[in-house]
């Protein structure tokens, strides 16, 4: 059997599992979009409440940031990951991301070639999404990486086809576990994957799937062939 087949028939066992659920958005998103974690000005009740909020949200996340950043969970302040990642540093070119206001950034570099994002909110200085980049070796290993996050995680919440992440096509796999989603980004461009690991508050999350003009895979089909970015594109994300 071909690596391409097996890959088709892995992810083809996602899709068994998760087609149908794409009413995450549809039927839960309004509620969603409220859930974001942002700390602003208020009387001592509210500001109790957003405190609980960030308190239930860093005892979630713990347990969905993988291993290789032991003890980090969203809600930490930046002091408190500095100190369990020493080697997180500001990176001037994504200190302040326009894209994305009101965050400011940590970036370390982690073995195998992969690197790790920290975002913060300004005003609160708490973490409010980790993203873990890295490159898988090429198309057939998708499959395999997406067995591992079925074991992980559990069954995908939601499988979408979103065609605006900065300008590329990218194929989105999340997770919801209550306030946190575990989402998986593939960029697929010449021959090359590069693959995101993004956590975050849910109501971040659906966002993010809205900018992206994310919507719902429809079919196992539609799902086995993932988008490749072109040159053209590719070009007009970097500009």
């Amino acid at each position: 059997m071909s690596r391409r087949a097996t890959t088709g028939i892995a992810i083809g066992a996602l899709i068994a599992m998760a087609i149908g659920l794409w009413v995450w958005v549809g039927a839960q998103g309004g509620d969603e979009a409220t859930e974001e974690v942002a700390l602003e000005g208020g009387d001592d009740a509210e500001d109790e409440e957003r405190a609980e909020a960030w308190r239930a949200l860093q005892l979630e996340s713990r347990e969905l940031i993988p291993e290789l950043l032991d003890g980090v969970a969203l809600g930490m302040s930046i002091e408190q990951v500095q100190q369990l990642r020493p080697q997180a540093q500001r990176n001037a070119a994504t200190a302040s991301n326009p894209e994305t206001p009101g965050l400011t950034f940590l970036e370390e570099d982690l073995r195998g070639g992969a690197r790790a994002v920290y975002g913060f909110e300004v005003d609160s200085r708490r973490l409010q999404r980790v993203q873990i980049l890295s490159l898988l070796p090429g198309q057939e290993a998708i499959g395999p990486h997406l067995a591992a996050m079925n074991e992980r995680y559990g069954s995908p919440t939601g499988i979408w086809t979103c065609p605006n992440t900065g300008g590329v096509p990218t194929r989105r796999f999340t997770w919801r576990h209550g306030r946190t989603t575990v989402s998986d980004i593939f960029l697929v461009y010449g021959g090359r994957v590069s693959q995101t690991l993004y956590i975050a508050p849910s109501g971040v999350t659906f966002v993010s799937l809205r900018r992206a003009g994310c919507r719902p895979v429809q079919s196992a089909d539609e799902a086995r062939t993932f988008p490749v970015t072109t040159p053209d594109q590719m070009m007009d994300s970097d500009e």
